[in-house]
């Protein structure tokens, strides 16, 4: 896998919206560092997973 979201710089991030929108999209987890989320834990350096939350309709 490519460096961890966590590492990217903001160049990258304008470079990389599409791939960001993907990696983003319905978050599980969250990094204990820098707040980032992603869906999946291995775009994080250090990824906790976040609890299962309901959403009231709307």
């Amino acid at each position: 896998m490519a460096k961890s979201l966590c590492k990217w710089k903001k160049k990258e991030i304008e470079k990389g919206v599409d791939e960001l929108a993907d990696i983003v999209h319905r978050p599980r987890f969250v990094c204990k560092d820098c707040a980032r989320a992603a869906h999946d834990k291995g775009h994080l350096c250090k990824a906790m997973k976040l609890p299962q939350t309901r959403l009231s309709p709307g």
